[in-house]
């Protein structure tokens, strides 16, 4: 986005307290260079050593299982987003991250499964247990519109259409809380970010050969991405899609068709994510209020997502400049 275009970011004082200590908190995020120097890393006890000033120390014991890393990672995001929730006149900026673990949940509820292997965000999991055991009175919202507005009960969705509903009550949700947080700088970031997430499912779903035209069903109404998803589906092919799609997310998906076709979409989703992240980055400006959080939960997750890329690719022996390539941008 164009930095002309950035909505106004007022201040507000009742996000003073939160925002006190995300200052503090800032001062503690990593610098591009720490995780240069943790992928030329071999050793175990050098990679420990290394994370130690990262907020993961607190998390990491000599002789932890290396396999319960990314569990471990997931762990230290979800707990501080949840203390800065607790801290925060309302909780939308945070829940932006902490629900995606809700939807995880629910395609495995939906299932009849009563295996939650995400943190919960918004849904306790005693409600993901009852959803699982077929009392829907509780489903988020904007599920239950979507299965009303389909003419289905939610008992009835099937396995082959589960993701797509999901998927689809998921990204409405996100511009749902977006909206509460009453900032059109958060609306903002969280449009791109819901444009970037459509995308890939879309381009990910054809190339497992699958038909486009269920996911109108499920994914629309999509605020005012609901025309251009459409153009998309009609189009079926994302060689016309940048064009459809235009601005920012246009060029980047232009930019991801110039790769190899095996890395179309990983690259896609790369720039992509960087996008949002460097379009949410400008909410350090702001002194108090809800797009501080938001600004640096933006960081902190995308350092948690590189820190279990990095930790994980060397224990799998990948090769570093790989890994490099694949690395997000930093807040830090």
């Amino acid at each position: 986005m164009d930095t002309a275009m950035i909505p106004r970011i007022d201040n507000h004082l009742d996000w003073g307290f939160v925002c006190g200590r995300i200052s503090v908190l800032e001062g503690r995020l990593l610098p591009r260079d720490f995780f240069h120097a943790l992928v030329a890393m071999t050793h175990h006890d050098d990679i420990l050593q290394h994370l130690q000033d990262s907020f993961l120390r607190e998390y990491l014991v000599p002789g932890s299982p290396w396999e319960d890393f990314s569990a471990l990672a997931d762990r230290c995001f979800y707990d501080l987003a949840v203390s800065l929730r607790r801290e925060s006149p309302s909780p939308a900026p945070a829940n932006l991250f902490l629900c995606r673990g809700d939807y995880l949940n629910l395609k495995n509820a939906l299932a009849g499964l009563r295996d939650f292997p995400f943190l919960p965000g918004e849904i306790p999991l005693e409600t993901m247990q009852a959803i699982a055991g077929g009392n829907f009175a509780d489903l988020p919202p904007v599920f239950r519109e979507t299965v009303r507005a389909d003419g289905l009960e939610a008992n009835g969705i099937v396995p082959a259409v589960s993701d797509m509903v999901v998927d689809g009550a998921y990204l409405r949700h996100l511009l749902f809380v977006a909206g509460e947080t009453d900032s059109p700088f958060i609306r903002a970031c969280i449009r791109d970010r819901v444009l970037v997430l459509t995308v890939s499912v879309l381009w990910r779903a054809l190339r497992q050969g699958r038909l486009l035209k269920p996911y109108r069903r499920y994914f629309l109404p999509l605020g005012e991405h609901s025309p251009i998803v459409d153009d998309m589906i009609d189009v079926n092919n994302p060689d016309g899609w940048p064009a459809v799609i235009g601005a920012e997310v246009g060029d980047i998906l232009n930019e991801a068709l110039q790769w190899p076709y095996n890395e179309q979409v990983s690259r896609f989703e790369l720039l992509g994510a960087n996008h949002c992240i460097q379009l949410a980055a400008h909410g350090r400006l702001q002194t108090a209020g809800p797009e501080r959080v938001f600004t640096f939960l933006t960081g902190l997750h995308s350092e948690i997502q590189d820190l279990k890329l990095v930790v994980s690719g060397r224990l799998n022996r990948i090769e570093p400049t790989i890994l490099k390539e694949r690395l997000r941008e930093v807040y830090g």
